[in-house]
């Protein structure tokens, strides 16, 4: 329903003004350095991939299930854990760039720690070599999440809302296209049987390939030009932001409604990172088939994020979060169904390996949409003088679950793989019913304030 008035500036979201230039220089200049930061690393991400390459390296490693289910939470909580802290911190602060400067030096060291950890694997023991890899992984993560609150909050003020989709579209493509044409070529012949390069130098390579990429992303970010906020919050501690979470959860009630699906959007991706180790452990498929699966997955995310980016720009990010639920939560039934259907046909162990990269398509399509939605969704629905702090609300909060998807592991080592596949079916299919009562923040807000 519209608004019988226009809300305040106080309390307004954003939203594009039509008398602003957009195509400014420096709004050429920040898009630019903004879709580079994201191209590159999307490439560093996909060189060591949570779901594809780094459960390999800690199977070597001599990691259990437990292990690998901590992957994603520390990649994904790591970046959300600190944000309520940060938030908290920099909302006073008239510009957010310098803190994500100093959090590139801190992510450049811990990044080159891991570099060094993996290739060391052959002269020292296994299981220090896994505590050096997790302590700095877990490091690596926290530093990002330092950035978190800075990078969106400087996106918020540099991007208008019906340019964010192109925005993070363009990032995600740039990288897709260069995954799909270059990087899911190097992991293939890197990590193959009779590969020229033997355990750990081949894990060596692929970090030492992902380190150039992200510093050169880190570097790209730093250089945007960042204005001064025109009414900064007040900042505040992480007590003073603790006792905010009552008020917020009773006064707000569309941002309730999007925190519990977001919890649980969160919680349908708990079988992800097992995907490839049932692959490879169950269905006999050979580990340079990941290369394959990270190709497929690259291409139909190409595909899909011209759709994505171009529905968040013209229709809102509503849209983006009910297909992103929906596509993702097919992905748990596949895998339970999918090898059914490879034996009932009587098909080989490699042709079930690649059937079963329909897991994989349907994941990677849901991630898709879900990567350019939830994070443009929530920029439109926070005030923007509180924004930094509610983004610090938001995400540690979502972080907190990601942390204790670690359990994921532990299901899977008691019950086996197809039980927690069956728990992504579940919290699959509720993410999806409750993206639907969500409303959209750009239909109910005044078009003529940004930021």
């Amino acid at each position: 329903m519209e608004p019988s008035s226009p809300p305040s500036p106080s309390t307004l979201p954003e939203e594009a003004p039509a008398s602003r230039s957009r195509f400014s220089p420096a709004f050429r200049r920040n898009f630019t350095l903004g879709v580079l930061n994201g191209i590159l690393f999307n490439i560093s991400d996909s060189l060591i991939s949570t779901n594809l390459v780094l459960p390999g390296l800690i199977r070597l490693l001599g990691g259990g299930n437990v292990l690998v289910a901590t992957l994603p939470a520390i990649d994904v909580g790591g970046w959300l854990l600190p944000q309520l802290l940060v938030g908290a911190k920099v909302q006073g602060r008239p510009r957010q760039l310098p803190t994500y400067q100093v959090s590139a030096v801190l992510r450049s060291v811990f990044f080159a720690g891991l570099v060094v950890a993996i290739a060391l694997v052959g002269r020292i023991a296994p299981g220090v070599a896994l505590a050096a890899f997790f302590l700095l992984y877990s490091l690596y993560g926290l530093g990002a999440g330092i950035a978190g609150v800075p990078f969106q909050e400087v996106v918020a003020k540099t991007i208008p809302p019906d340019r964010r989709g192109a925005y993070f579209g363009l990032r995600q493509i740039g990288g897709g296209v260069f995954t799909l044409a270059v990087v899911s070529w190097v992991v293939r012949m890197v990590l193959q049987e009779g590969s020229r390069l033997s355990f750990p130098h081949n894990y060596a390579l692929l970090f030492g390939l992902a380190f150039l990429f992200a510093m050169a992303g880190l570097v790209s970010f730093g250089l945007v030009v960042e204005p001064a906020a025109p009414e900064a919050g007040v900042a505040g501690s992480l007590v003073a932001q603790l006792r905010r979470l009552p008020a917020m959860w009773r006064e707000q009630p569309d941002l309730r409604k999007f925190l519990v699906y977001k919890v649980f959007s969160r919680l349908a991706q708990v079988a992800e990172p097992f995907y490839v180790v049932y692959a490879v452990e169950v269905l006999g498929a050979p580990a340079a088939l990941i290369g394959d699966y990270l190709a497929a997955i690259t291409v139909v995310q190409l595909a899909s994020y011209l759709v994505w980016s171009r529905l968040s720009d013209r229709q809102g990010n509503r849209l983006l979060l009910r297909w992103g639920s929906g596509l993702a939560a097919v992905a748990p039934p596949l895998a339970l169904f999918l090898p059914l259907l490879g034996q009932g046909l009587g098909l080989g162990v490699r042709a079930n390996a690649y059937l079963f990269g329909l897991v994989f398509v349907l994941s990677g399509l849901g991630n898709a949409s879900l990567s350019i939605g939830i994070g443009n969704y929530v920029l439109e629905a926070l005030p923007g003088r509180d924004r930094p702090a509610g983004l610090g609300l938001i995400n540690t909060i979502t972080g907190v679950v990601s942390v204790l998807m670690i359990l994921g592991g532990s299901l899977a080592d008691v019950v086996g793989y197809r039980p927690l596949f069956w728990v992504a079916v579940a919290t699959g299919i509720g993410s999806f019913l409750l993206s639907l009562p969500l409303l959209e923040p750009r239909k109910s807000i005044s078009a003529t304030h940004w930021p």
